[in-house]
């Protein structure tokens, strides 16, 4: 068991290291352009529609989303235009937003990381959170897509940036059988939870959003529970249906919060709630593995 001490040490260090990154990804040139866009009195859907369009990597993946059966669209959306028609244009910026975050990182794959895993697991956290947000009653909806599809972006500034600890990390996991988790705190003195936060907090993002990522694995201990709640189940709805699940949450129980923040009455209720969404996680990982 590593010492505080060399932890504090550990943690600092991993700081130090991101603070003097000078290659972390910034904010999407589309995603400025988008903003810029729909601050200016001469926005219609026509010339939005146009601007996302112009990315064709970008309108594939959030026509994808779109017509995910989580995403709950019951017409088909075969155009970004239709889809601005369909949500409206606040809602199509947060998920461009959403989109061109986490695809700003060019990944290549490795036997320990799978970008095509990551992204599946990131879109169905996101359409779930905000099917999910809805189903329940509350009204973060597409605050809810973003954290979803955002939740781990932590794992991929360590996969990117500090490819030698992500090694270690899987190694001393299997050597230790520990979760995956664990291993980052071992390794790096936090977890990438926090990473995530610092990269949130670099893109400006909302202060309830930083908040979510750094502690979307232990929602008691955030400021928002409501939300980070959500995306906590959904993330573990994830492995425990099998569809769109990421390796790196296995064996991360679900916090007791959860049933009491979200208003459930038993873990029977919890169980039979994510039981209903089986079908809806299936097609949805079927549909966005593009």
């Amino acid at each position: 068991m590593i010492n505080e001490l060399d932890l504090e040490k550990k943690k600092e260090a991993t700081y130090a290291k991101l603070t003097n990154f000078k290659n972390l990804p910034s904010i999407p040139k589309v995603l400025f352009d988008v903003t810029k866009l729909l601050n200016s009195p001469s926005a219609t859907t026509l010339k939005l529609a146009e601007l996302i369009s112009k990315d064709t990597g970008l309108t594939t993946k959030v026509l994808a989303v779109a017509n995910s059966p989580l995403y709950g669209i019951k017409r088909k959306v075969s155009s970004i235009e239709f889809a601005i028609i369909v949500l409206g244009q606040q809602e199509v910026k947060d998920v461009v937003t959403a989109i061109s975050l986490a695809d700003s990182f060019r990944l290549a794959p490795s036997p320990n990381f799978s970008p095509i895993e990551f992204w599946v697991h990131s879109m169905v956290a996101g359409a779930a959170a905000k099917n999910i947000t809805q189903n329940l009653g509350f009204t973060f909806g597409s605050d809810a897509f973003v954290a979803g599809i955002l939740h781990d972006m932590g794992i991929l500034v360590i996969y990117n940036f500090m490819n030698k600890e992500y090694e270690a990390i899987y190694k001393i996991a299997a050597e230790k059988h520990l979760p995956l988790i664990e291993a980052e705190k071992q390794i790096l003195g936090i977890t990438h939870q926090e990473i995530g936060k610092f990269l949130a907090e670099r893109w400006n993002l909302p202060v309830q959003l930083c908040d979510t990522l750094n502690y979307h694995h232990t929602p008691s201990l955030s400021t928002y529970k409501e939300l980070t709640s959500i995306i906590h189940l959904v993330d573990y709805m994830t492995f425990k249906l099998e569809s769109g699940k990421l390796s790196w949450d296995s064996e991360v129980p679900l916090d007791p919060i959860v049933k009491e923040v979200l208003k459930f009455k038993s873990d029977e209720e919890i169980d039979s709630f994510i039981e209903e969404y089986r079908e809806l996680f299936d097609l949805t990982a079927s549909s966005l593995s593009i």
